[in-house]
C-alpha cells in the first residue's frame, strides 16, 4: 500500500499506448565537430563576401575624397577576397552528415 492513498502505485511494467506500436529508438549518426562541417565554411565564405562588398563600396566612395581611407578599404577588400577563395577551397574538404546526404539523394 502506498503512503499516499490518492496516488495509486504505478505498476512495475507500465503499459504504453499499445495502439501506437513498438517505440523505436533511432540510432544517432557520428557526431561531426561543427568546425569541420559545410555550414561552418559557408558562414565564413558568406561573411567574407559581405566584407568584400562593403570594402569595395567604401573604396569607390573614398577614391576622390580620402586616399588614406581608399587604401585601407582596398587592403580590407584584398584580404576579404583572399578569405573568400580560401573558404571556397576548404568547402571541398568539409564533411556533410550522412543524414543530410541521404535527404539530398531522395530529392
Amino acid at each position: 500500500m502506498s503512503p499516499h492513498p490518492e496516488f495509486p502505485r504505478r505498476p512495475e511494467f507500465p503499459f504504453y499506448n499499445i495502439r501506437m506500436g513498438r517505440m523505436r529508438i533511432k540510432k544517432k549518426g557520428a557526431v561531426i565537430p561543427f568546425r569541420e562541417t559545410l555550414a561552418y565554411r559557408m558562414i565564413f565564405a558568406g561573411a567574407s563576401l559581405i566584407v568584400f562588398v562593403v570594402a569595395l563600396y567604401n573604396l569607390v566612395g573614398a577614391l576622390s575624397t580620402s586616399p588614406t581611407r581608399a587604401i585601407a578599404s582596398g587592403a580590407i577588400g584584398v584580404a576579404a577576397a583572399f578569405g573568400i577563395f580560401y573558404n571556397l577551397d576548404h568547402l571541398r574538404e568539409a564533411k556533410i552528415p550522412k543524414r543530410t546526404l541521404h535527404r539530398m539523394k531522395r530529392r
